[in-house]
């Protein structure tokens, strides 16, 4: 009775490669539940399974066959930018900060070192992660160490982790910081001479040119041996490389949306045209950009 669903969700493990204990944590299923259900001889409320699992495929097999868009362009300006602040601290031992525009780049950029380069440690900061006790706890945690309630302790066990070892820290989103937090970072440089990449909006960079609060980033602003900055500005160039299919009409169109908005929601919105155009077995057009456009972001650029 419910061999379709077992078959379907069979054959989308294999296409997607995914376990049945990735398949618990996106169901909501237990593992023993998709296995005995799979094999037939689950006991419990078959049907309830089967629903589950159909409402989880519905949209899941949608998104297996997305259209799958390169996010990663070593040649942007703002990638080349993001990648010298990790190289540099990484050699050297020293403070970095890449800072500007939100949907630059700088996030894609940074993980792609951080997946691609052996000793770095690579932590989100976020609203909950303000505090000095708290950003230490993450980096802490993300090398395998159990975070000391106390600061002192958990300072004095990071230093003891990361003294020689050449690692590098890089805190994505550490607009969140706060100062207390940004001096504790910089104690970490002091004491264990690890490399360390900041990285957020401009808030932290303005906060320590500001007449009224530069004093008290004084400290933390002289460790940082490179700033660099990028915006949501985009050359002709830049758009070929990343949509190298498109004509000039679709990528005058894209440029003016990445600069206006940001290159993210300019990839992203190329994404859903193109899978919308699929669906419907056209080819993509600037109408399917337009459309697409008006219903994401709610206006159309003229």
């Amino acid at each position: 009775m419910f061999e379709s669903t077992r078959q379907a969700l069979s054959k989308f493990m294999e296409q997607s490669g995914k376990s049945q204990r990735q398949l618990s944590k996106e169901i909501g299923l237990s593992t023993s539940v998709i296995s005995q259900f799979l094999n037939g001889t689950y006991p419990g409320d078959n049907q309830e399974v089967a629903k589950t699992i159909e409402q989880y495929l519905s949209v899941s097999k949608e998104r297996l066959n997305m259209v799958s868009s390169v996010t990663f362009y070593p040649d942007l300006y703002n990638t080349k930018e993001t990648l010298f602040c990790c190289y540099y601290s990484h050699r050297h031992n020293d403070i970095s900060l890449i800072s500007g525009d939100a949907g630059a780049g700088k996030t894609t950029a940074l993980k792609y070192y951080a997946d691609t380069h052996t000793g770095v440690i690579f932590v989100t900061a976020n609203a909950c992660t303000t505090t000095a006790t708290a950003i230490l706890s993450l980096i802490c945690k993300k090398i395998g160490r159990q975070a000391p309630a106390r600061r002192a302790a958990l300072m004095n066990t990071l230093v003891e982790q990361l003294s020689g070892s050449n690692r590098l820290i890089i805190i994505d989103e550490a607009d969140h910081l706060s100062l207390d937090a940004l001096q504790a970072v910089r104690n970490l440089n002091d004491e264990a001479h690890c490399g360390i990449v900041l990285s957020g909006n401009d808030k932290i960079y303005r906060q320590m040119l500001s007449p009224r609060r530069g004093y008290e980033f004084e400290q933390i602003r002289t460790r940082i041996v490179v700033r660099k900055k990028v915006f949501n500005e985009y050359t002709v160039k830049e758009m070929e490389t990343m949509f190298p299919a498109l004509n000039q009409e679709y990528i005058g169109y894209l440029l003016k949306l990445a600069c206006a908005e940001s290159l993210r929601t300019a990839r992203k919105l190329y994404e859903v045209a193109a899978e919308v155009a699929a669906a419907q077995n056209h080819k993509l057009t600037v109408k399917h950009l337009r459309d697409t456009q008006r219903q994401l972001l709610g206006e159309v650029m003229e």
